[in-house]
């Protein structure tokens, strides 16, 4: 797995190997636990559904077979971390040297909605509390464990 990414969904990228090799397109998501991600109208497949209609839809790129395209240039470069004083993270293009800023946070990842609470809605209290004792319960899990068959055999 990458430790860090450098690579968010909204950025511009370009194909390096694979099929589409030399075409640019936007993430439209990624998949930190494979290496995988998502650009648009590329890696395209061809899928039927049940009442046999044609589609086709974006498949993954592995991570390494793509590269953020430099903004002043446009074209594909490799990408290094430096941080600020703060800590945040600032992207610089090893083709150019210059910043490369973040994407945008997609819409539906931007804030959550305030939601008023319903007659069923459980109060935070409630739901944290501690319901279940696992030392109260022992001497009865043990007296049931005496009394099985299963653990009788050396008696």
């Amino acid at each position: 797995m990458i430790r860090t990414w450098k690579i968010r969904p909204g950025d511009l990228v370009m194909v390096i190997s694979g099929g589409d090799k030399g075409s640019s397109g936007e993430v439209l998501m990624i998949d930190p636990r494979r290496n995988m991600l998502k650009v648009k109208d590329m890696n395209k497949r061809k899928v039927v559904d049940e009442d046999g209609n044609a589609k086709f839809i974006e498949k993954k790129i592995h991570y390494s077979n793509v590269a953020l395209v430099d903004p002043t240039r446009g074209q594909a470069t490799r990408v290094g971390l430096t941080f600020t004083e703060d800590g945040d993270a600032i992207r610089v293009s090893k083709l150019t040297g210059h910043i490369i800023p973040w994407p945008d946070p997609p819409k539906n990842e931007l804030k959550e909605e305030e939601h008023e609470e319903g007659p069923k809605d459980t109060p935070p209290e409630i739901a944290l509390r501690k319901t279940y004792d696992y030392h109260a319960d022992k001497d009865a899990m043990r007296l049931a464990r005496l009394t099985m068959t299963k653990y009788n055999y050396n008696r």
